[in-house]
C-alpha cells in the first residue's frame, strides 16, 4: 500500500493509481497462499488502537473467520483478553520500531487452535504509522514434527545413555562423532570425545586392527562382527563387536556405527566348563563307557566313540536314531530291555537299568550294560530327553558262565568302577583330589592335600617309579598310565591305575597335568584268582557250542573244546597232541586251515575267515565264520594262535533265501507299478474324453476330478518305485551328481504335469555337485509335487532358489500353501505321516528324509511369508 492510502473495507476499499494495476494486487492478495491481512493503528492520548479492515481467502480458510466477522475489530475483540493483548503487543511493537518484524504465536480460532509465523510490515503516512500489512503462514504441522522429534531425541538419548553396551559412532575418517556413557566409561573417556580417533585411546596394534575393520565397513558396505580384547583402565575386556556401516540420504556411507559387548566373564565360563568337560571326557576314556543321548521326541540318539567301538564299529558307521541300538539287541533279550525302559519313562524305576546281549560288527553277540534316565520331561510330564551309559560287562558274563566260583569277585570288579579325577597346577603349585580319590586314600574330604602328599601315599617300592613318570611329563609332556600300589590314610595297602596327560597353555607350555585315578585292587585279587581256577576253566570252556582251539606253529593242537573234537569224531584227549593232518578227515580242509594259522603267527596281527568249509567225521560239509588271533604261551614263550568258530550253515542258507525274495520282489514291483500305470493312463485318456463330451458344469468338474486322481496315483506308483528302490538298495556307491541339472528336470517336468502350479527360479542355481545317487531326482520331485498336491489355494505358487558354499548346496522350495504347524514340522517326515487335510500316503516326505540322510545330508521346514511352507534340503558338496 503506498503513502497516503486508506482501508476502508469491501471489494471497492483498494484505491490505487489505475483500474488495472487495482486488479492485479485484488487477484495477487487474493489467491495468495499464506494468510494476508490488514489492520488500522489509531493513535489516541498515547494509546493506540488496532482494528482488523481487510483479510484474504488464505486467512479466511485457516482461521474459520469470515472477513466481515473480522472486519472493524479489535484484537481483543476476537480472540480474548489475554491472546488478544499478545497480539496487540507484537502490533504495538512493530508501530513503535517502525519497520517490519517476524514472530511466532499460537493462537485460538473458530477453524482450531494453530501455529503462526507472522510477518508484520507497517505503512506510514506522512511519517506516521497508518497501518499494518500482516503475512502469515501456518506452521501448526510443522511445530508438531519438531515437537515430536525433541521427543524422539530425548528418548533415543535416555535409551542410549542408560545402555549397558558401549555404542559409538565414527565418521569414514575414523573420528569419533559420538560415544555413549558405557562407552566413555570404557575408554575412560572425559568430556566430548567428537574428533578423537582410535589412535588416541589404543596401543598401535589395537588401533590399526579397529581402523582396518572401520575399512572393510565403509568400503564393502558390510556389517561385520569381530570378538576382540580391548585394553581398558581397569585391564583387559573381551568384547563382542558389531559393525554397520551407516547411509545418508542419497545412500551414500557417511560413517560407521559400532556396538560393544563385554562378554568377558561368559569366555570364563566357557573355558571353565571346558575344564569340566576335559576331566569327565578323560573319565568316560579312561573307564571304556560307552555315553548316549536320546531326544525322545524324534527317537535321534548321539553315540560316543566308546559306545561304537564296544561293539566293533566307529561312529561314523552308526546310524544316530534308535533303530540302531534296537537292531542290535538279541532277539531274546529286547523284550526285557522294553519292559525295563516303559517301567522307568512311567516312572515306576529311578532308573533304567539293564544287561542285555547286542551284535557287534563281526556278527557276535556281547553282553552289555545299559544304565539310564529320563533328565527331561515337558510340561504334561511326558519323557523329552534321557541319558545313559553302555557298559561292556562282556568278559563279566563270560566268567559267571566259566568260573562259578569267582562270580562274587567279577561283580564287585565290575560294577564298582572306582574312577576319580586329579589336576595338578603348576602355576599355583596346587593338587586338586576328586571326591573318589579322597575316598581311594581314606582321607576325609574336607582336608587338603599338597603336590609332596600325593606322591608320598605311593607303596616306597612304587614311589620311584612315579616319580619319575610325573618328572617325565612336566618336562617333556609324556604322558603315563600306570598300575602301581598306594599305602592307604589307614595303611591298607591298594592297587590303583593312574593315568596323566599334561596340560598346556596357549603358547604351548606346559602348566598343568589331568589324570584318571582308579582303585583296581578287586581286579589284581580276580587276576590271582584266575590263575587258581584253571581246571574250571577247561570244564566252562568245554561248554561252548562254537568250537574253540589252540595250535603252535606246528600245527599240534594245544586245546580243543568237545566242539572241536566232535567235529572231527573224536574226544579232546584225542586230538589234543594232535596235527590237524592226523586228525582232520579232509586233506584239503587240513591245507587252508594251516595256512591262516600260519599267516595270524607270523604277521602277529588277527584274522577273521568270514566264510570257510570243514567236512565233518559224519562226511557233512559245514560253513564256519572264524576269528584267529596271535598268542604267546606263557610257559614258554612260544608263538601259538588261538580260534573261534562258529557254525554259520543255516544262517548262509537263511541268506540266500533273502536274496531271492529280494530279487522276487524288485520284479512283482516292477510288474505291477507297469499294469498300474498303464491302466491310469486308460483312465485318464478317457475321462479326458468324457470331458469334452459333457455339457453339464458338475459333471465337468466330476470328470476333472477323476483325472487328477489319476495323476496323483501315478505319483504315487512313482514314489512307490522309489521307496522300493531304496529298502532294496544293496552296496550302492554314491557319485557326484550335478544339482543343476536334477533339480532344473523337476522343475521342467512340474511345470509339464501340473496345470494349477506355477514353478519359479529365485536366482541362478549353482552348478555344483553333490555326493548322491539316481535317485536324487526323488527327493526334488516328491518336494515339488507335495508343494502342489497339498496347497489349498486355486493355483500353487512355488518358488526354488538354491545357494552354495564351501562345503554344501542348499535348495529351498516354498510354496503358497496353508503352511505346518510348529509342533507337526517335525512329524511329517515320519514313516506314513500325512499331511494337513490331505489324503495322502504321507510315504513322499518320508523318502524324502530317507534319501537325505543316507546322502549324509539334512532336510528341514520352516515357515513362508506371508503363508505357505519353505521345505529347505541341504546336501553334501562333491567338489
Amino acid at each position: 500500500m503506498g503513502k497516503g492510502s486508506q482501508s476502508t473495507g469491501g471489494a471497492d476499499r483498494f484505491e490505487t493509481g489505475g483500474d488495472e494495476v487495482k486488479s492485479a494486487y485484488e487477484a495477487m492478495f487474493r489467491e495468495a497462499d499464506d494468510a494476508i491481512f490488514l489492520v488500522d493503528v489509531a493513535r489516541t492520548d498515547g494509546e493506540y488502537t488496532f482494528t482488523f479492515k481487510q483479510n484474504n481467502a488464505a486467512y479466511q480458510r485457516q482461521t474459520g473467520l469470515t472477513e466481515d466477522a473480522m472486519f472493524g475489530k479489535t484484537p481483543r475483540e476476537l480472540l480474548g483478553e489475554e491472546q488478544g493483548a499478545a497480539v496487540e503487543a507484537n502490533y504495538r511493537r512493530c508501530v513503535e520500531r517502525g519497520t517490519t518484524i517476524e514472530y511466532e504465536e499460537r493462537l485460538d480460532f473458530p477453524g482450531g487452535t494453530s501455529d503462526w509465523q507472522t510477518k508484520l510490515t507497517p505503512v506510514t503516512d506522512d511519517g506516521e504509522v497508518t497501518q499494518l500489512v500482516g503475512v502469515a503462514r501456518d506452521i501448526t504441522e510443522q511445530k508438531e514434527r519438531d515437537r515430536e522429534y525433541r521427543r524422539t531425541h530425548r528418548r533415543f538419548r535416555t535409551v542410549l545413555e542408560t545402555m549397558s553396551a558401549a555404542v559409538f559412532l565414527k565418521d569414514t575418517e575414523g573420528r569419533y562423532l559420538l560415544m555413549n556413557q558405557a562407552c566413555r566409561d570404557l575408554f575412560d573417556v572425559d568430556g566430548d570425545p567428537v574428533g578423537m580417533t582410535d589412535a588416541d585411546l589404543f596401543p598401535e596394534v589395537v588401533a590399526a586392527e579397529a581402523r582396518a575393520d572401520d575399512r572393510r565397513v565403509v568400503e564393502d558396505g558390510e556389517r561385520i562382527e569381530i570378538e576382540e580384547t580391548i585394553p581398558t583402565a581397569a585391564g583387559e575386556s573381551v568384547r563382542l563387536t558389531r559393525k554397520s556401516p551407516v547411509y545418508d540420504e542419497a545412500g551414500e556411507i557417511r560413517g560407521v556405527c559400532g556396538v560393544s559387548t563385554d562378554i568377558t566373564e561368559r569366555r570364563e565360563r566357557e573355558r571353565a566348563l571346558q575344564r569340566i568337560k576335559d576331566r569327565l571326557e578323560l573319565a568316560v576314556e579312561g573307564a571304556q563307557i560307552g555315553v548316549w543321548d536320546w531326544d525322545m521326541r524324534t527317537d535321534e540318539v548321539e553315540f560316543n566313540d566308546q559306545w561304537a567301538r564296544m561293539l566293533g564299529h566307529s561312529t561314523d558307521e552308526i546310524e544316530p536314531h534308535i533303530d540302531a541300538w534296537e537292531r542290535r539287541v538279541h532277539p531274546e533279550d529286547l523284550g526285557s530291555v522294553e519292559d525295563a525302559l516303559s517301567s522307568h519313562v512311567a516312572g515306576e524305576t529311578e532308573f533304567y537299568d539293564t544287561e542285555h546281549r547286542m551284535r557287534t560288527a563281526a556278527g557276535e553277540w556281547k553282553w552289555i550294560r545299559s544304565v539310564g534316565k529320563v533328565v527331561e520331561r515337558d510340561g504334561e510330564g511326558e519323557p523329552v530327553r534321557a541319558v545313559g551309559i553302555h557298559l561292556d560287562v562282556d568278559e563279566q558274563k563270560r566268567r559267571e558262565a566259566e568260573l562259578m566260583r569267582t562270580r562274587r569277585v567279577i561283580e564287585r570288579t565290575q560294577e564298582s568302577a572306582s574312577i576319580g579325577w586329579w589336576e595338578v597346577d603348576l602355576t599355583e603349585e596346587s593338587l586338586t583330589w576328586s571326591d573318589e580319590v579322597y575316598r581311594i586314600h581314606e582321607v576325609p574330604t574336607d582336608e587338603s592335600v599338597e603336590i609332596g602328599d600325593g606322591v608320598a601315599f605311593y607303596h616306597p617300592d612304587d614311589r620311584e617309579t612315579i616319580e619319575a613318570a610325573f618328572d617325565r611329563l612336566i618336562e617333556d609332556g609324556e604322558s603315563y598310565d600306570l598300575e602301581l600300589r598306594i599305602m592307604t590314610e589307614t595303611d591298607r595297602t591298594r592297587w590303583v591305575r593312574t593315568v596323566g596327560d599334561p596340560q598346556y597353555d596357549e603358547n604351548g607350555e606346559i602348566v598343568g597335568a589331568l589324570g584318571l585315578f582308579q582303585d583296581i585292587t578287586e581286579r589284581k585279587e580276580y587276576e590271582r584268582a584266575i590263575e587258581s581256577t584253571r581246571e574250571e576253566l577247561r570244564k566252562i570252556i568245554d561248554l561252548v557250542p562254537d568250537l574253540v582251539f589252540a595250535k603252535n606253529r606246528e600245527g599240534e593242537y594245544l586245546l580243543a573244546n568237545e566242539a572241536t573234537a566232535a567235529a572231527y569224531g573224536r574226544t579232546p584227549a584225542d586230538v589234543e597232541g594232535k596235527s590237524e593232518g592226523e586228525i582232520i578227515p579232509d586233506a584239503d580242509d587240513s591245507a587252508e586251515f594251516r595256512q591262516d594259522d600260519v599267516e595270524v603267527i607270523e604277521s602277529g596281527e588277527p584274522k577273521t575267515i568270514g566264510e570257510e568249509t570243514l567236512t565233518t567225521a559224519a562226511g557233512e560239509t559245514r560253513i564256519l565264520q572264524t576269528t584267529k588271533i596271535p598268542y604267546e604261551l606263557s610257559e614258554t614263550g612260544e608263538d601259538a594262535v588261538l580260534g573261534y568258530a562258529r557254525d554259520v550253515t543255516e544262517l548262509k542258507r537263511y541268506e540266500r533265501t533273502l536274496e531271492e525274495q529280494r530279487d522276487t520282489l524288485m520284479l512283482l514291483n516292477q510288474v505291477v507299478r507297469h499294469d498300474i500305470r498303464n491302466q491310469l493312463m486308460v483312465v485318464e485318456s478317457y475321462t479326458g474324453l468324457l470331458e469334452d463330451s459333457l455339457t453339464d458344469e458338475q459333471s465337468r468338474t466330476y470328470a476333472r476330478t477323476v483325472i487328477e486322481a489319476a495323476k496323483q496315483a501315478a505319483d504315487i506308483t512313482e514314489t512307490a518305485k522309489d521307496v522300493t528302490d531304496v529298502l532294496l538298495q544293496v552296496g550302492v556307491e554314491q557319485t557326484p551328481m550335478r544339482i543343476q541339472t536334477e533339480l532344473n528336470r523337476q522343475i521342467e517336468q512340474v511345470r509339464a504335469d501340473q496345470d494349477r502350479a506355477t514353478v519359479a527360479v529365485e536366482g541362478a542355481i549353482p552348478d555344483a555337485t553333490v555326493m548322491a545317487d539316481d535317485l536324487l531326482e526323488a527327493v526334488f520331485r516328491n518336494l515339488l509335487t507335495n508343494a502342489v498336491v497339498h496347497n489349498d489355494k486355486e493355483v500353487a505358487e512355488i518358488t526354488v532358489s538354491a545357494e552354495a558354499t564351501d562345503g554344501a548346496v542348499r535348495v529351498s522350495i516354498a510354496d503358497n500353501g496353508p503352511g505346518i504347524a510348529d509342533d507337526h514340522k517335525e512329524q511329517i517326515f515320519q514313516e506314513g505321516e500325512k499331511g494337513l487335510e490331505t489324503g495322502g500316503t504321507g510315504i513322499g516326505l518320508y523318502l524324502v528324509k530317507t534319501l537325505v540322510d543316507k546322502y549324509d545330508g539334512d532336510v528341514w521346514v520352516e515357515d513362508n511369508e506371508p503363508t505357505g511352507s519353505v521345505f529347505v534340503v541341504e546336501l553334501r558338496r562333491a567338489d
